[in-house]
């Protein structure tokens, strides 16, 4: 645990959240012949950095936990097809209720985003230790992530082909927008955020054990099939509060995961804190850029995420063949 380094990170993010966002809420201007929308704009420019700061912590601390359950140093929310399950789950709640409020979506983005977990960590995981992490088991869990997405993905789109008139406004949030997304919207995430977050601090020691391996979990007294499973349903509902807010965000939790883990270790308690606030910066950075790049036009921040995301999932990958390769070396 390097402690100079977690709270040094820790103060960068919270000083770069703070100056984005006062530099961004100073900005806001009302049209000269309409000044009484100022305020109005205001209201809308604070609810996307809250957003922002909020969504992007329940991806961090999601991907941390998600990593720590699975025993694979690739697994994120969006990787395992969480995201994509979640994001039809929501969209089939938008074409039932016919609203596109976040809280009238959550109950099917729970059940997509749980349906698609539930199918990819437990295949991946059948015929191999979760306390391994065997190579084998990542690249399952990789493969089937894929799988899963393409399933939920393609099953998204025929919703949208029955319901053209929500056509150009799904495909936008589709990519992880936060423009439009009001406080009503980002309330059960916040909950979650708030409810989830203190109890995974408190058992950080079962996590921390967890993470070591099942013997060790047990050896203090921990069921780890129990904190496992806990640790994946955490997961889910915060991926899923997000995606009914922004829409499906991939690759953040994975680099809030990789940043957290490289700094605070296994040590959970500090690793959650360090995730959080990675998590919250990294999205606001990437928001504010979608904003600035191709003004007046908008970069959905899925996007800017999805393509900052690829290079780490493949220095991952090519980590791990390396590891193998060595072990292997070892082992002759």
């Amino acid at each position: 645990m390097k402690f100079r380094a977690f709270w040094a990170c820790v103060i960068i993010c919270v000083v770069a959240v703070a100056a984005i966002s006062l530099y961004r809420l100073s900005g806001v201007s009302a049209p000269a012949d309409a000044p009484q929308l100022y305020q109005e704009l205001r209201s809308l420019t604070r609810d996307r950095l809250l957003a922002a700061v909020v969504v992007g912590a329940c991806l961090g601390v999601g991907g941390v936990v998600l990593r720590t359950a699975t025993a694979n140093p690739l697994a994120d929310p969006h990787i395992t097809g969480v995201n994509a399950g979640a994001a039809f789950g929501a969209v089939a709640a938008s074409f039932v209720t016919g609203s596109a409020n976040g809280a009238l979506l959550l109950p099917g983005a729970l059940i997509g985003g749980g349906a698609a977990a539930a199918f990819t960590i437990s295949l991946s995981m059948r015929g191999s230790s979760p306390e391994s992490g065997c190579a084998n088991a990542v690249q399952k869990m990789v493969l089937l992530g894929i799988a899963v997405s393409a399933v939920f993905s393609a099953l998204t789109s025929i919703f949208l082909v029955l319901d053209e008139a929500q056509l150009t406004t799904v495909l936008a949030w589709l990519n992880g927008r936060l423009a439009g997304v009001r406080l009503p919207d980002l309330v059960p995430a916040m909950i979650a955020l708030a409810l989830i977050f203190p109890v995974l601090a408190a058992g950080g020691r079962a996590l921390d054990a967890l993470g070591t391996g099942d013997a060790v979990s047990r050896a203090i007294g921990a069921n780890p099939a129990r904190v496992r499973v806990s640790a994946i349903i955490a997961a889910v509902v915060l991926t899923a509060t997000c995606v009914a807010a922004a829409g499906p965000i991939g690759f953040l939790g994975l680099l809030a995961a990789v940043v957290a883990q490289r700094i605070a270790g296994r040590t959970h308690r500090y690793s959650l804190v360090a995730a959080a606030a990675t998590g919250a910066a990294t999205l606001l950075v990437a928001d504010s850029l979608g904003q600035w790049l191709w003004a007046p036009a908008e970069t959905p921040v899925g996007i800017l995420t999805g393509i900052a995301g690829v290079p780490l999932l493949l220095w991952g990958i090519r980590s791990m063949g390396a590891a193998r390769k060595g072990g292997h070396r070892r082992g002759h």
